[in-house]
């Protein structure tokens, strides 16, 4: 009986959908999805974050951030970033993949596969830190949203980074980066998952990132900018959910994401 009733609404959700996104077109939404269109008062919430996850396509604040940078920013655009580019995409998030991929000239995507994770059709299964069957100055772009907190040495996979690059090229990166802390915290000495994730926020994080990433990054021969939701409007902001509605107490928040722009 119960495998029948999922069988009924999982037929039944497209009509749903169509249905209520309807009544939010019709009726008035507060909030709108940048990445799928998704309408609604609020959003879907996680353990982190209240209201802060799309039912739709799923993306998070970081992944709606990300695409307003993509779509709105005069100068980190997907046009001057990724239009006719050779892009290389480290755990391509499946919610904008499709639409990067259409835009690049060349597109490949990445991972280094370990348990617990899965992303079909990757391209390389590669360690962001050893990338040598990679050629020098290969990449016009390069992203990796919330990769380098899983990677033993992430100062050779910046340096990895820079030198796929071509000149004048461009990582787009982001780390989670715990409320308020200056300075990178790292152990790679903790092993027990629990202690890992009690001490950097998730059991297969080596680090929590601080306000010194930025020195990571530039250490790596890379200029950077900075983006926030700072850089959008308040109504942007507010109506896509780009930054929390309600800021999480939880000790290893990462509330103020930010994407890192690096040059070669």
């Amino acid at each position: 009986m119960i495998a029948t009733l999922k069988k009924i609404k999982r037929s039944l959700s497209p009509l749903y959908y169509r249905l209520h996104q309807l009544y939010f077109s019709l009726a008035g939404h507060r909030v709108q999805c940048n990445i799928c269109g998704y309408k609604a008062n609020h959003l879907q919430s996680d353990v982190w974050h209240a209201h802060s996850i799309c039912p739709r396509c799923e993306s998070s604040i970081r992944q709606r951030l990300l695409w307003a940078c993509l779509s709105e920013h005069q100068k980190f655009n997907h046009t001057n970033l990724i239009q006719n580019k050779a892009v290389l995409h480290f755990a391509p998030e499946k919610c904008f993949r499709d639409f990067i991929k259409d835009k690049a000239a060349i597109y490949h995507s990445a991972d280094f596969f370990a348990e617990g994770y899965h992303y079909p059709n990757i391209t390389y299964n590669l360690d962001i830190s050893n990338m040598q069957s990679i050629a020098d100055n290969t990449y016009d772009c390069l992203i990796a949203c919330d990769v380098l907190e899983h990677v033993n040495n992430d100062q050779k996979a910046l340096s990895e980074i820079s030198r796929v690059l071509k000149p004048n090229g461009v990582c787009i990166l982001t780390v989670p980066q715990k409320d308020h802390l200056e300075i990178t915290d790292e152990d790679l000495s903790i092993t027990d998952p629990k202690e890992r994730e009690k001490r950097f926020g998730q059991s297969d994080h080596l680090r929590i990132y601080g306000f010194d990433f930025l020195n990571k990054i530039q250490s790596a021969g890379l200029q950077c900018d900075i983006v926030d939701e700072q850089y959008f409007g308040k109504d942007y902001v507010k109506k896509h959910v780009i930054f929390p509605e309600i800021l999480s107490n939880h000790p290893m928040a990462t509330n103020y994401r930010k994407f890192y722009f690096g040059k070669k």
